[in-house]
Formats: structure tokens, sequence, C-alpha cells
């Protein structure tokens, strides 16, 4: 499948195509990649060669909302190179004139309660989209994976993620600190992370 056919699947074919003109204009290669637990997307610099990746996703909207974090972050570095900070006022004023201006932003307002979250959010974006767990919980609902937030369990609560159990332990400001039961570690999970609750929670 070629990247056009991709966004295609996301997008109308004039807005994908337009992204793809904005892209090549810039001499930057979009990749699509599988699903990465450590990030959604990226902007790469190595000497002439830009690139973005961003993870295979079926939901449209939260694939759609990394890419323009992506091409904001692509935007931000023709204009400033590294003289600014990467996720600083002048990525977050390329992210929301991005999202107008790709025509993005018509896709969101199809869902009205999507879309009013979105804009919120884009007053002041964040350097990833999963710390704000309101932005999360509006796009989860397009999401083929269920589960509860981790945010919302209670203190001492177990609970798998990914091939892991663990127990909840103590909230922080954007993620919780949490017990791996197998190791008997301890790790920071983001607190809008989708987990399977223990039955013995119940």
């Amino acid at each position: 499948m070629s990247i056009l056919e991709y966004l295609e699947k996301h997008l109308p074919t004039t807005k994908a195509y337009y992204i793809l003109s904005f892209l090549e204009e810039h001499k930057c290669v979009l990749k699509i990649t599988k699903q990465r637990k450590t990030k959604r997307g990226d902007f790469r610099q190595n000497g002439p060669k830009l690139s973005i990746s961003v993870n295979h996703d079926t939901n449209t909207y939260r694939f759609l909302f990394t890419l323009v974090h992506e091409i904001a972050h692509l935007k931000t570095f023709l204009e400033y190179r590294h003289t600014v900070k990467p996720h600083g006022d002048e990525w977050k004023a390329n992210f929301k004139e991005l999202f107008t201006s790709l025509d993005v932003a018509d896709e969101f307002k199809k869902d009205e309660q999507m879309f009013a979250v979105v804009s919120d959010e884009l007053i002041n974006p964040k350097a990833c989209s999963g710390v704000n767990i309101r932005v999360e919980k509006a796009f989860s609902k397009y999401d083929e994976k269920k589960g509860t937030y981790l945010e919302e369990l209670m203190v001492g609560d177990r609970f798998t993620f990914g091939v892991h159990t663990y127990e909840k332990l103590e909230n922080r400001r954007s993620r919780v600190m949490c017990l791996n039961l197998s190791n008997n570690r301890k790790y920071t999970i983001n607190k809008a992370a989708l987990v399977q609750v223990c039955k013995e929670n119940e």
C-alpha cells in the first residue's frame, strides 16, 4: 500500500494529496510504522534528510492529530532550525496553524465533542497528546481496543498493561508509579494508559 493510499483511509483524496505535496515540497519523507510503545510519531533530521514517522492506527482522529503534531516539528525546524525548544511557543503556534491550513480541522468537526476537546488542547498543546486524559478519552471512543484508564483505578488495584501485571502505587502529575509484580520493580506509566483491571479487584 502506498503512503497516499494509507492517508486516503483517514482523509478525502484531495486532503491526503495536499499533505503529501506539502511534505514533498520540503523534501520530507513520510513513513507509517507498526505500533511503538514509547511514541506515536517522530520527526527526524539527519543532515539534509528529513523524515516523519507515524504509528499505524485505525483510529483516524489519533492518527491525524499525531501527523499534524509531527508536521509542526518539520515546519518549526525549517523556520528556526535548532534555535528554539522542540515543544516551545513556535511549535505550538505551528501546530495550531497547521491544524487549520492542512484542512484537518474539518475532519474533527464531524464529532462536535471531539472538536471541542481538541480545540482546547491546541490553545496550549502538550509534547504528547497522551498527557491530557481528556484528549485520550475523546480519542478512545474510536479505538478498537477497550480498557480502563489507569488514572481511574484506586491505589492498590492490580491491572495488566502489555504483557505484565502491575499494582498501582501512587498518582503523580501526569504519570502513575506502579509495581511490576513479575520483577518487583517500580515503573511510571502514563495516567491515560488503557489497562485491563484484574478480576481480583472486583
